[in-house]
């Protein structure tokens, strides 16, 4: 028997109908209304864990399966009205009738928390897709947002040592590309952050609207734009530096490898601080060299990969499959 108190109302038809509770030890319940009552309504409760609870108010699972798969001990039955504020005593019971479980497919929108920083960009999409283009195109898109993310240290204090603890754990000797790398680089950013896909219109023209950091946003499609143009300043500095590493037997070493004297370190100081001018990362440098330990040839490195996976994006803009990148 648990005393449980609601706190929110996620579904509400007339009365509620999937509601959230806590307990005295502040552990998570949700409570589902199944049936009329004698003298309020039925609900049945599971108790659910804070990582269950964001994926469902994230709309990464539905009810269904936080109640048969993601929770916690036995259900508990009670009567009350569901509003914010009830208090009541349940039963536990060992289970519950299937047709009293919520359809498959039952999502809860409009819970998710929303970053003040976020907004509506939309991206321009033409021609014929295939389910391969619908994928190559949102990894791009995935992998450039949690790079950029990182580089303009979008983000709090939390989610910024667990980044800095991603660029600390990978080598930057050679172009580095690991996908490890990029998945853990976005499960760095806090949920209300990422990249999230509001909604796509498919035609000829259709539409694709995400939910994004604006800063971010902002600084890939000016960088899209850029690199595009026949006479991109990113791309041309992109060859001179990596150029002058080649040159220098710098590009698969690390600083660790190699002797650098001062005027080596202060070479890549100013071919980082070229970089990030015409990258779209001006002001960023110290944050950028702080992701790499101090380690200046690792921190051009970082760039220059930035250039790479931004490349890779544009030229898929290119073939005219997507284009005004993060548009309003």
């Amino acid at each position: 028997m648990s005393d449980l108190k609601v706190y929110q109302v996620l579904l509400e038809y007339e009365v509620p109908l999937v509601i959230l509770a806590k307990n005295s030890r502040a552990q998570n319940y949700i409570g589902i209304n199944y049936d009329d009552g004698e003298n309020a309504c039925k609900f049945y409760f599971c108790r659910i864990s804070p990582d269950i609870l964001k994926l469902l108010l994230s709309e990464k699972i539905d009810v269904r399966y936080v109640v048969t798969r993601g929770h916690k001990g036995k259900y508990e039955l009670a009567e009350l009205w569901g509003r914010v504020g009830d208090e009541c005593k349940t039963k536990k019971v060992e289970e519950i009738a299937e047709d009293i479980l919520p359809k498959p497919g039952m999502f809860l929108p409009g819970h998710a928390p929303a970053s003040s920083s976020s907004k509506v960009k939309i991206v321009d999409i033409d021609g014929r897709w295939e389910v391969s283009d619908l994928k190559k195109f949102s990894d791009l898109v995935q992998d450039c947002y949690a790079f950029g993310y990182a580089l303009l240290g979008a983000t709090g204090a939390v989610s910024k040592r667990e980044i800095e603890r991603v660029f600390h754990k990978y080598p930057w000797r050679g172009g580095f590309s690991s996908v490890n790398f990029f998945r853990s680089l976005y499960k760095g950013i806090p949920g209300q952050d990422r990249a999230q896909i509001k909604s796509i219109e498919y035609a000829s023209p259709g539409f694709v609207e995400f939910i994004v950091n604006e800063t971010v946003a902002d600084s890939i499609r000016d960088l899209i734009i850029d690199l595009n143009d026949d006479e991109s300043l990113a791309t041309a500095t992109y060859k001179e530096i990596y150029r002058r590493l080649q040159d220098k037997g710098w590009l698969g070493q690390s600083e660790d490898d190699l002797f650098l004297h001062v005027d080596d370190k202060e070479e890549l100081r100013e071919l980082l601080g070229s970089a990030c001018t015409a990258f779209g990362l001006h002001n960023y440098e110290s944050h950028i060299i702080g992701l790499a330990c101090e380690d200046m040839l690792a921190s051009v490195k970082i760039v220059l990969a930035y250039y790479r996976r931004l490349k890779n994006l544009a030229d898929y803009v290119a073939t005219g499959k997507a284009q005004n990148v993060f548009h309003d």
